[in-house]
């Protein structure tokens, strides 16, 4: 699974189900935590439309949190201020980048939640949509 898309999906999930995934996994191999999970301030960038030009709108709160496990290494930055959640994030990675055998099954799970993700965000897309006005200009004589 790729990066990108395996963090769009830790950053989304509840930390309750992030820590259910992976405590099978820290009871099984040994977790060295390399950075322990900490709060920081991370630029926002920006692309004006006209220009073209970029710029930095502001800066957001955010954990960070790298472990290893297996000898391999697992890093997970995400918004808000969740330490344990981040931590899990790293650990989830980590095993994302190891072989072992219960390793499918895991991608199918992440794969399963990514699914769920997209449906709510598709319903609440839908719940807006039903209050949007629409706006039209009638060119009228009187």
């Amino acid at each position: 699974m790729e990066k990108k898309r395996l963090s769009r999906i830790l950053e989304k999930t509840e930390g309750a189900i992030l820590k259910e995934l992976a405590e099978p996994l820290i009871e099984k191999y040994p977790v060295q935590v390399l950075r322990k999970p900490s709060k920081t301030m991370v630029m926002i960038r920006m692309r004006e439309t006209v220009a073209k030009t970029e710029f930095y709108l502001g800066e957001l709160l955010a954990c960070e949190a790298m472990v290893e496990m297996n000898h391999s290494r697992g890093f997970a930055l995400m918004a808000g201020d969740d330490l344990e959640k981040v931590f899990y994030g790293a650990v989830l990675d980590a095993a994302c980048n190891m072989e072992y055998p219960q390793k499918e099954e895991l991608l199918r799970r992440l794969q399963a939640l990514e699914k769920e993700l997209e449906e709510k965000e598709q319903q609440e897309i839908r719940m807006h949509q039903a209050t949007k006005v629409q706006f039209e200009t009638l060119d009228t004589n009187y």
